[in-house]
């Protein structure tokens, strides 16, 4: 005979959402020959991607300004979960705030540095258009405050350069070695470069559940429950419902609780902001 585990909110431990307790009622759950297996399990998709404890906000842009002088522009993004169109959009709102932009005659904004995807080659691209020294027909100069470009254009019209600290960047979101500058040196010729490392934005590509109680002998860990692959978009919900039951080995014991851990695919430590999980375990002591 087998018996259903439901485990949900009441269930967490820690701050992280991600580890969970069950405990046993009666004195506790004696395993002989005892299996459990993952039946259901829904999840919201609910952790940062640029964080903290990723250490993963950091970056610097430098802006030509005067003559043959370089402004930095440093940037922590808040955290959140990022695509590249989304840090393009911080940017572009921060040059705006400090100025480095111009108006064409429309009106439009116009960026001399922008980031998009390239799908092509499964990288990110980046823009870098050298700033111009006189003003082109129809565009003006930012009119509020006196920072960036208001007071006028610079003497040299280098590209904006991206920096990259060797510690705490967003290199790794975005496919570019951290420590390096793009372009390596300040340039007058407008540049295109594409990310020279595959970009791990989805940084968590799937779920691993490990079991306090559980014993496979024959892998490593050898707690490992299950796995759960993300199919879903962020924001909704991780839903798993195997269409067999996965029984996998108890150690023999008397337990009064056990405790289920979601880790990502490299068992790194999982964050989550939303601890409105449902799962439900089946466990049985096997008959002879």
């Amino acid at each position: 005979m087998s018996f259903a585990l439901v485990l949900n909110s009441s269930n967490v431990i820690g701050s992280n959402n991600s580890n969970f307790q069950y405990n046993f009622i009666n004195g506790g759950f004696v395993a002989k020959d005892a299996e459990i297996a993952l039946i259901a399990i829904t999840y919201p998709y609910s952790w940062y991607n640029i964080t903290p404890a990723y250490n993963n906000q950091r970056f610097t842009i430098n802006f030509p300004t005067g003559a043959s002088t370089m402004t930095p522009l440093s940037i922590t993004l808040p955290p959140g979960y990022y695509s590249a169109t989304d840090i393009q959009t911080y940017i572009q709102q921060l040059c705006i705030a400090n100025n480095y932009y111009l108006k064409d005659s429309g009106g439009n904004y116009v960026y001399y540095f922008y980031m998009t995807y390239n799908f092509n080659y499964y990288k990110i691209q980046i823009l870098f258009t050298a700033v111009p020294t006189t003003l082109p027909t129809g565009y003006s100069l930012p009119t509020a405050g006196t920072g960036g470009w208001a007071a006028g254009l610079p003497t040299s019209g280098y590209t904006p350069q991206l920096v990259l600290p060797s510690s705490g960047s967003i290199g790794a979101i975005i496919g570019f070695v951290a420590g390096a500058s793009y372009p390596s040196s300040p340039t007058t010729t407008s540049t295109s470069i594409l990310s020279t490392l595959t970009p791990n934005a989805a940084n968590v590509n799937a779920l691993i559940v490990r079991c306090s109680i559980v014993k496979n002998n024959i892998g490593t860990p050898t707690d490992i429950l299950d796995q759960i692959n993300i199919t879903t978009t962020y924001g909704s919900a991780i839903t798993y419902a195997p269409s067999f039951e996965r029984w996998v080995k108890v150690s023999d014991g008397t337990y009064s609780n056990f405790q289920l851990t979601f880790q990502d695919q490299n068992f790194n430590t999982l964050y989550a902001l939303d601890p409105n999980v449902s799962i439900t375990l089946l466990i049985k002591n096997r008959t002879k």
